[in-house]
């Protein structure tokens, strides 16, 4: 009896820890990666600096623009984790990309669907196809596969505040 009453308490309290977990876990970690770790060329950490003061980089939004984006981080996106051969300098058949993430004027990032982002690929035989993606992700990531070299530059855009920023990068 006793052996029962141990196991069934033992089992109430991991069934309330276990819907703890994810809801404390904070996605933007999975999806980008901690902001304490080292980041890719582009923006300074998640677009603030140190103390009170946020930075914000890139062409800054329009004040009063209805979804509040004052700008755009920008990092180079690696998704198959491809070392640069010497910096912001790729290997040819790399999937490269941009992700970005956007902030209001007092700092807080936006993760939400409220804006509607323009990312243009520019540089060397881009087809037109990839030259134009658009969302309404404010904070996201797109990626594309280099199989020629050359100087490249993504340019992500919220067309509702005007906020924009862009990465460039050589892939050789």
């Amino acid at each position: 009896m006793k052996r029962t009453r141990i196991a069934a308490a033992l089992l109430a309290t991991a069934a309330l820890a276990l819907p703890v977990a994810p809801a404390t876990a904070n996605p933007l970690d999975t999806l980008f990666g901690s902001a304490s770790g080292s980041l890719d060329s582009g923006s300074a950490a998640l677009g603030s600096s140190g103390g009170d003061k946020v930075t914000h980089y890139g062409k800054l939004g329009r004040p009063g623009a209805p979804n509040g984006i004052k700008s755009i981080n920008v990092w180079v996106y690696t998704p198959n984790n491809t070392a640069a051969v010497v910096p912001n300098t790729y290997p040819k058949n790399s999937r490269l990309g941009v992700r970005w993430n956007s902030i209001i004027d007092a700092g807080p990032i936006v993760d939400g669907n409220e804006c509607r982002m323009e990312v243009r690929l520019s540089g060397p035989k881009v087809p037109k196809q990839a030259s134009l993606f658009k969302t309404q992700d404010c904070t996201a990531v797109k990626s594309y596969f280099f199989k020629g070299a050359g100087d490249f530059t993504i340019r992500v855009t919220d067309t509702i505040s005007g906020a924009s920023n862009s990465i460039a990068f050589s892939v050789q």
